[in-house]
């Protein structure tokens, strides 16, 4: 998908010999392979974590081990030398070792750093399964091969295991009952990657797979509707009628503009609110009672506690369900126990809290500020215009979501890599022409 008009390493014996198609199919199985394995997970229908916390999962290990090992061994044997060389971007490089060096300051630096580690190698695989696809027909194959194995296990285990594939109402969420979420551990996860497969599938059918486009985009969308999320149904229209919409208005710098633009309302309206008076005040009168769900509480129990470690953060995985948060005192003029939480339900939120101010501001520069750039720096070519709108439009639904669900760099978590695959898609094609 990455490669520019320069011949890579394996391109430059002809493309119409036999070995050269093999060269091809080669790249293509594995590139699918990455993209769907990365989406589905190693443990799909797995509802809970049994493993210990310290210890972490040697499926998950062992797994996203593999699957960087073979985007390494892709970039070595395939990909182009400026391509390679594009990926190094020194952001990037340097939110990587932020990530690092703020677990060298949690209070269990090991477990801080083997989940910085994985969350590395994960991010290395997405950029192989974007980089092994030689042209932009074999990657809407991968693409089309990924939604397919996402959408159809989802649904045979809606028929065939509905104790898994469907809430149940057991444990701490009975509101939950009924509500699906497929070979993924909550509905918010599913609803998540399933908004993202139907701009993926709006991408196929804009590139000509009518049926295949629209076979996607439709389970999608009735997949997001049975899981009950309302973020992920309200967003779906707003982002795509956002995107292509002002896209016919003003190329690609409007859009650029109104998705930085409703990024930087949804971190006022969100998290703002908790952090200005003057924000809750405009949110209370606008909307009156608004607790997005009790998270106002939550966000105020991690900002106190995070005072203090405002420059290095705790490290990632190092807050939430550690002795940090489950030892400290209760806040009763809250109105819950904040302190069992699995996360912030904030992205932006656990980043600082794991990663320090300096490593959200990174965040906000490689997650927001550079793929906008990007967007706007892709050439007029209709499929690389066509394919970067797709990027844009899982990039801003995902990182809406973030204000109120925690994602970004989760090792493990298919909602990150969807939302990185977006991030390096935008950098690939800013920097090089997308080959037919």
């Amino acid at each position: 998908m990455s490669n520019t008009a320069v011949p890579t390493r394996t391109e430059t014996a002809g493309h119409g010999t036999a070995s050269a198609w093999l060269v091809d199919a080669t790249r293509l199985v594995l590139g699918a392979g990455l993209l769907t394995l990365l989406l589905m997970t190693f443990s799909p229908f797995a509802v809970s974590f049994e493993g210990s916390r310290d210890a972490g999962d040697i499926v998950n290990q062992v797994g996203y081990s593999a699957l960087a090992a073979v985007a390494l061994a892709g970039h070595l044997m395939f990909t182009g030398r400026a391509v390679a060389l594009s990926l190094l971007r020194p952001a990037w490089l340097l939110m990587a070792a932020w990530l690092v060096v703020s677990a060298l300051f949690a209070l269990s630096p090991q477990n801080a750093l083997r989940t910085a580690a994985f969350t590395i190698l994960a991010m290395i695989a997405v950029t192989g399964a974007l980089s092994l696809p030689r042209d932009a027909r074999s990657f809407r194959i991968c693409l089309t091969i990924a939604a397919l194995a996402v959408l159809g296990l989802s649904y045979v285990g809606i028929v065939a295991m509905p104790g898994v594939a469907i809430h149940d109402g057991g444990g701490t969420e009975p509101q939950h009952a009924g509500l699906w979420r497929g070979i993924y551990s909550h509905k918010n996860v599913a609803g998540a990657v399933m908004g993202a497969l139907f701009f993926c599938g709006l991408y196929l059918f804009r590139s000509g797979q009518r049926w295949t486009g629209l076979l996607i985009a439709g389970l999608s969308v009735l997949f997001v509707l049975k899981t009950g999320s309302k973020t992920a149904t309200a967003l779906l229209p707003a982002v795509a009628c956002l995107v292509i919409g002002l896209r016919l208005f003003g190329g690609r710098l409007l859009p650029a503009i109104a998705v930085g633009g409703a990024v930087a309302a949804m971190a006022l309206l969100t998290l703002g609110t908790v952090l200005s008076p003057t924000l809750d005040s405009i949110l209370q009168a606008v909307l009156p009672g608004t607790t997005f769900t009790g998270r106002t509480d939550l966000w105020r129990f991690a900002l106190e506690l995070f005072q203090g470690r405002e420059w290095t953060g705790f490290g990632l995985n190092s807050f939430w369900q550690t002795n940090v948060a489950y030892g400290a005192e209760r806040n009763f003029e809250l109105a819950w126990d904040t302190r069992s939480s699995p996360n912030g339900h904030n992205g932006f939120l656990d980043v600082a809290l794991a990663t320090g101010w300096p490593g959200l501001c990174l965040a906000v520069l490689v997650l927001v500020l550079l793929p906008l750039r990007d967007y706007v720096r892709i050439g007029n070519a209709p499929e690389d215009q066509r394919l970067a709108d797709m990027f844009l439009m899982i990039l801003a639904f995902l990182l809406l979501n973030s204000f109120l669900e925690s994602f970004l760099f989760e090792r493990a978590n298919p909602i990150w890599m969807i939302l990185w695959m977006a991030v390096a898609g935008l950098r690939l094609l800013s920097c090089h022409r997308l080959q037919r």
